[in-house]
């Protein structure tokens, strides 16, 4: 396939949906300058990713399926992560580069998105200090095409070290509710329902999601902040159309020094977040309000008395007794609230 691209240079002053808020900075990109469009936007978000973008992008040109575009945005990395992707780009136009100031990571998911060709039909969010296994996109994209019913499909991954190896072969659970605690969907069973995507079952860098269906969301939520953004996202696409799971490892998501960490404490606080929106119905269409106000009383009363349980043993077993207990009184506490209609 032969691309054909000019890099233009916009400033923010009038083009508010490049924006990341900051008048008159500087957003740089590459616009088609022809009919030729690929069938997958790939949308990677790039902060001082040096050591691992390399990597990112050859597991891009190995790829089996051939037909798509990677938009890589540069968000005011200060490393030398701009020039190695410059470098890409000279070699393949299927690469493409944007430059913005750092406006964050869900801001620069949705500039990627609003530089990405229009007529795509499949979107990807492929983290770029992470790798794809050769067949994902082929996997994935067979899939939406055999089940054009489903808007949403994930896999499941390996976890990597900083030099490639093999740390784990993940094996993610699909939870949803029972009248006295918490279970996984079979495992071989692809449907997912809203509420299973609502209790954080899909990796936000694992999702396919069809073009058509993901323009019917708010997208990325700027306004969270990082954890708990694939929530808001997924649900709103598990409301438009089916989500499925395909229980093959096809990605390699890695684990370094570098990474924001998420402590079950910031989780919590990103989670009240989400809940306090489903609660007051904000940007939730009038049809949907049950099924959110039943989605956050579901997370007070079933699945953050899950993990505090979860996270209580993990202690014990590391001779933290006293946070131990007082985590599985705290779960127990709000499990038992649940039972008397508080």
């Amino acid at each position: 396939m032969d691309f054909s691209y000019k890099t233009v240079v916009l400033t923010t002053v009038g083009l508010s949906r490049l924006s990341n808020g900051n008048e008159g900075c500087e957003i740089s990109y590459i616009l088609f300058s022809n009919t030729i469009m690929p069938k997958i936007s790939i949308i990677s978000p790039c902060y001082n990713q040096e050591k691992y973008i390399a990597r990112a992008i050859d597991s891009m040109l190995a790829q089996t399926f051939t037909d798509w575009e990677q938009i890589i945005v540069n968000d005011g990395s200060t490393d030398n992560s701009k020039q190695i992707i410059l470098h890409y780009t000279k070699k393949d136009s299927r690469i493409r580069l944007i430059n913005q100031p750092n406006g964050g990571l869900q801001n620069a998911r949705n500039n990627g998105f609003k530089a990405s060709s229009p007529d795509s039909k499949y979107l990807l969010w492929f983290d770029p200090d992470d790798s794809l296994d050769p067949k994902i996109l082929e996997i994935m994209v067979n899939y939406l095409e055999e089940h054009p019913h489903v808007g949403l499909v994930f896999c499941d991954y390996y976890l990597i070290d900083t030099e490639d190896k093999i740390i784990k072969t993940a094996k993610t659970p699909r939870r949803i509710p029972t009248k006295f605690g918490i279970q996984n969907l079979p495992y071989q069973t692809p449907e997912t329902s809203f509420i299973s995507v609502g209790f954080d079952c899909i990796p936000e860098a694992m999702a396919m999601v069809r073009r058509l269906v993901y323009e019917k969301t708010t997208g990325w939520a700027e306004w969270l902040g990082q954890g708990g953004e694939g929530i808001d996202l997924f649900i709103q696409v598990a409301l438009l159309s089916e989500v499925h799971f395909i229980p093959q490892n096809l990605y390699y998501y890695r684990r370094h020094s570098q990474q924001t960490s998420q402590t079950t404490v910031k989780f919590e606080i990103q989670m009240e977040k989400l809940i306090t929106k489903w609660k007051e119905g904000r940007e939730i269409p009038e049809e949907a309000k049950a099924k959110y106000a039943e989605l956050a009383w579901l997370w007070e009363y079933r699945f953050f008395p899950y993990l505090w349980i979860k996270e209580g043993r993990a202690m014990i077993r590391n001779s933290k007794y006293i946070s131990g207990i007082r985590l599985h009184l705290k779960a127990i506490k709000s499990y038992l609230m649940s039972l008397l209609g508080f």
